[in-house]
């Protein structure tokens, strides 16, 4: 009895955290492991919508909520999208709602390959529940450093990424964050392979478009340049902008226009051949 009794709250109990876990414009559930969104439609919607993920930077002061935000923009001004919003694992948003996952020190340090496995495993599910052909993913400072090490890991998985303000050579971002915040959690130990490291195993017919302020002094720009040279030497397609604002630029209508314009660009019916 007191088995039977055991085994009917245990059922109860991981009933409750799949329902919690389950409603396909809220949550993405990938063998347990949940990871809260936002979900935003545009007004035509075919069989094949494009899919726009949006991944939020560090936030160590606070619950990141502003990828919805970019997300909802997106689909208000496109056709034929989805439109995420992702809270990166570990991380809670403005509604209390947490992903699962460790959010880490906000040093470098959550940019993982376990993190990464996590958010995309979470963009495949999407993928095929809105049997989607094209998937952009768009990721704003530590997120963009999660885009840029994403695209060289699974480069069959998205077909435009844009990153904005990119930590894309960690360690040496994280000499500057200890230069300018005298923080030590920027001094500690940690082994990482930075994006830049990885650009060999980036697809070449991936588009890949950054941009970053010309005023940031929390990912300076010559980290993006950097990365863009690197890139173009590699033989990959990328386009790079240095654009008015500082770090705050994920929601720079430049940078949402050109997401647009990808968006558009993929909805073009396609010419038949002369």
């Amino acid at each position: 009895m007191k088995f039977l009794l055991f085994l009917s709250i245990s059922l109860f109990f991981v009933n409750t955290v799949e329902a919690q876990c389950n409603s396909s414009l809220n949550d993405v559930n990938v063998q347990g492991v949940c990871t809260k969104i936002k979900t935003y439609k545009s007004g035509e919607i075919t069989k094949t919508p494009v899919l726009v993920v949006a991944l939020h930077g560090d936030s160590p002061f606070n619950n990141p909520s502003y990828q919805y935000e970019f997300a909802n923009q997106i689909a208000l001004h496109s056709i034929n999208t989805v439109s995420v919003g992702m809270l990166r694992p570990g991380y809670t948003d403005h509604l209390k709602r947490t992903s699962d996952g460790i959010r880490g020190e906000t040093v470098g340090d959550n940019y993982d390959e376990s993190r990464i496995h996590q958010i995309a495993k979470a963009i495949q599910k999407l993928k095929e529940y809105h049997n989607s052909e094209k998937v952009i993913l768009a990721g704003h400072s530590g997120g963009s450093a999660i885009t840029a090490k994403l695209i060289a890991l699974y480069p069959r998985l998205i077909n435009h990424a844009f990153i904005v303000s990119c930590p894309c050579n960690i360690p040496q971002w994280r000499a500057d964050m200890y230069k300018s915040s005298h923080y030590e959690g920027f001094k500690k130990s940690l082994v990482t392979i930075s994006p830049i490291e990885m650009i060999d195993n980036v697809a070449n017919d991936i588009g890949i478009t950054l941009f970053v302020g010309k005023d940031d002094k929390v990912t300076r720009p010559y980290l993006s340049n950097e990365y863009f040279i690197a890139l173009k030497k590699a033989g990959k397609k990328v386009d790079y902008h240095v654009i008015d604002g500082d770090h705050r630029l994920f929601l720079n209508q430049t940078v949402l226009n050109s997401v647009v314009d990808v968006v558009s660009g993929y909805n073009k019916p396609s010419q038949p051949d002369l």
